[in-house]
């Protein structure tokens, strides 16, 4: 007797012969083949299973036997082509701070890419092969998805091998994906205002800020940033920093700009710093700010303005008939002084050192570099010594080339001038090294207030 028995997935089917003692005859493949098909099983059927299963019945048609016959072909899935973008494609709405807090502001750093880094890897997919039930049913496949091959544009170059395709920056940017086209910009350009849909803003290239830098919000860069309008918030670049409008104070406002800093004003702002210039179009007024080089201001620094500039200020007025507290220091060397005194404490030990050793070896060996002057046995300890005074020596020579730098920049600095073109209102004080001018009347310009190399006070010569 031959039965079938078919699973509910229509994945695998199985046969199984009983002894009928009243027919003996021997069974055929065609009959079990018959009884596959009886019950709707026409693919995966194994041929080998089933002949084997035959053989073995009839050698012994006492014994009841089963074995599975038939099984589904199984489908090859299709492998889709995989991007890894290297870059923010998308947009970041924060960073998670914990369960249940997002800080919005904060929405990652703008990758910053050199030549040759890998903007984007394609590895290439393949279609799948359709499954096939033992009803002969087709198991259809997902279909392969087009391939998107982004177009190159400019500082983009790609190359294919092996099944990858590979997008390299050629040039320093930041990547940009414009539809199909993927290209590198060398310049971070935003179009409106760093604010909660931007959110911070990081990027080692240069920055171009078409809108405004709100206040809570920071940009950082180690190249030029330029915004369009104007600043409430933080901005740390080393390079320059050009703002179209004006700086506003803030709560949070901190400014530090490696190079020059132009703007249009500047309005109560207290940390502002920059390593070189700064120029200012209009007024400052109730401001602190600290130049490495010097600050003009095109109209008038007012209110409790404080003005630190090394290598001096010009302006076109100081102060307010209302009185107001304004002050200057230019030419500013007590640190440089104190910088100074820092090198002697080290040169002191060292030159004593020194001498010590040349009453050890003598200054013979010393000025010559050479101990074949000394006897045999003592040559080992001294060249030790040699080596040793070479490095006080070259150690020596920094530290005075050091301290001759500090000297000339204090010097200079002592001839820093404050020039006003209109005038300096009473309430003014300026100051040009440890010396300060207090102003108690109107002075009208233009002129300039200097550092008198005979008298060593500050005075004010007009000019014509």
């Amino acid at each position: 007797m031959i039965t079938v028995a078919i699973n509910p997935e229509l994945t695998e089917a199985r046969i199984a012969l009983s002894p009928e003692p009243e027919n003996q005859t021997e069974i055929t493949a065609d009959q079990l083949i018959a009884a596959l098909k009886k019950n709707n099983v026409v693919a995966g059927i194994s041929k080998k299973n089933l002949f084997a299963l035959r053989d073995r019945f009839n050698h012994d048609p006492t014994k009841p036997l089963a074995a599975i016959i038939a099984r589904s072909l199984p489908q090859k899935p299709v492998l889709q082509h995989r991007y890894k973008f290297n870059f923010v494609v998308g947009r970041n709405i924060g960073h998670l701070q914990g369960a249940d807090q997002i800080d919005y502001k904060n929405k990652g750093v703008t990758r910053f890419f050199n030549p040759g880094d890998i903007l984007l890897e394609i590895t290439l997919g393949h279609e799948g092969t359709p499954g096939q039930l033992i009803d002969g049913s087709i198991i259809k496949n997902e279909p392969l998805k087009p391939l998107n091959r982004y177009k190159c544009g400019p500082g983009v170059t790609l190359e294919e091998n092996s099944g990858v395709i590979t997008y390299r920056a050629t040039m320093a940017g930041q990547p940009r994906l414009d539809r199909d086209t993927l290209n590198i910009s060398p310049t971070l350009l935003l179009e409106g205002d760093v604010d909660l849909e931007t959110g911070h803003i990081k990027f080692e290239g240069p920055i171009e800020i078409q809108g405004s830098l709100l206040a809570d919000f920071h940009i950082v860069s180690d190249s030029d940033v330029f915004i369009g309008k104007t600043v409430s918030g933080s901005i740390r670049t080393k390079a320059n920093l050009t703002v179209q409008g004006g700086i506003i104070g803030s709560e949070t406002e901190k400014i530090a700009v490696g190079g020059n800093l132009d703007c249009e004003y500047l309005s109560s702002v207290k940390r502002l710093q920059t390593g070189g210039s700064i120029t200012v179009s209009k007024h400052i007024i109730n401001s602190r700010i600290i130049a490495g080089n010097t600050v003009s201001c095109q109209e008038m620094i007012t209110g409790e303005s404080k003005v630190i500039a090394f290598y001096g200020v010009t302006c076109g007025e100081l102060g307010s008939d209302q009185g107001s507290r304004t002050t200057v220091e230019i030419g500013g060397s007590l640190d440089l002084y104190e910088k100074i005194k820092k090198i002697d404490e080290f040169l002191e030990p060292l030159i004593t050192q020194s001498i010590t050793m040349v009453d050890e070896i003598g200054l013979q060996v010393l000025m010559q570099k050479n101990t074949a002057s000394l006897p045999v046995e003592k040559r080992p300890a001294a060249e030790k010594i040699l080596k040793q005074y070479e490095e006080i020596e070259l150690n020596v020579a920094r530290l005075k080339a050091k301290k001759t730098e500090l000297e000339e920049k204090i010097a200079a600095g002592l001839n820093a001038r404050v020039t006003v073109k209109l005038g300096v209102h009473p309430g003014t004080i300026i100051r040009i090294g440890r010396e300060t001018y207090d102003v108690k009347r109107y002075i009208s310009g233009p002129g300039d207030f200097l550092l008198d190399k005979k008298s060593k006070l500050i005075t004010f010569e007009r000019l014509p």
